[in-house]
């Protein structure tokens, strides 16, 4: 029987904060570049969020700009429009967690389908998994932005994953580095991994995930004896 693993990238797979190696030429200060990168990160969070409550929507990667702009102004940061569409563009450039290739890996060889359903513009996800390395694990990538004009955790997004999953919904594992994520694909009905590599504490509101792990690495040798 056919089992998928449906993933999210930005902040599962890949690392937002990695990017703070670009804008550091910018700024010429690492501190400075990592706290840009954080609130750049904080403020795109939210921003989906907003538009996905108020039932608006900005495709990327026009909002990863304008939350840029937003984290620039926030540290007086005074970039000009090239420089700034410059550093947004190198946002398809975010390397993969440590523990990532080879869990990945250790995925695929125990016959796990791999798809990823994520935010971000098909072509965002294809260039940062190209760059991080993912992209040869990866069987498909479903961009809820482009097909639904949707955000997670709007229920379209998981909707849409376990209609794409190729596989009846007990069979789906939704993998996730966020919180968050977790508790919309637990209420869709999912299986539900969280990734909690910042070893966050659970919030403790009767909402768990089937799987809590320190890393992807963790997940694959739990799931090669549990399937």
């Amino acid at each position: 029987m056919t089992k998928t693993m449906l993933f999210d990238t930005w902040g599962t797979l890949v690392d937002n904060y990695s990017i703070a190696d670009v804008i550091e030429q910018y700024v010429f200060e690492s501190h400075i570049a990592q706290r840009i990168a954080q609130d750049w990160r904080f403020q795109q969070k939210w921003a989906m969020f907003h538009l996905t409550l108020s039932d608006n929507f900005v495709p990327h990667p026009a909002l990863n700009e304008a939350c840029l702009r937003w984290a620039l102004e926030l540290h007086n940061i005074d970039l000009g429009d090239d420089d700034i569409r410059t550093i947004n563009d190198q946002y398809h450039k975010l390397r993969a967690y440590p523990d990532v290739i080879n869990a990945l890996s250790s995925i695929k060889d125990q016959g796990w389908v791999v798809k990823i359903v994520a935010n971000p513009t098909k072509k965002m996800i294809e260039d940062h998994s190209k760059f991080a390395g993912t992209i040869k694990f990866i069987d498909e990538i479903i961009s809820s932005g482009e097909e639904k004009q949707a955000f997670k955790p709007s229920p379209q997004v998981f909707e849409i994953g376990a209609e794409r999953a190729g596989c009846p919904k007990e069979e789906i594992l939704w993998v996730t580095g966020h919180q968050w994520e977790a508790f919309g694909a637990v209420r869709h009905g999912l299986k539900v991994a969280w990734t909690n590599r910042a070893q966050q504490p659970k919030l403790q509101i009767g909402i768990e995930p089937n799987y809590i792990t320190k890393n992807l690495q963790e997940l694959a040798d739990i799931v090669a004896h549990d399937y």
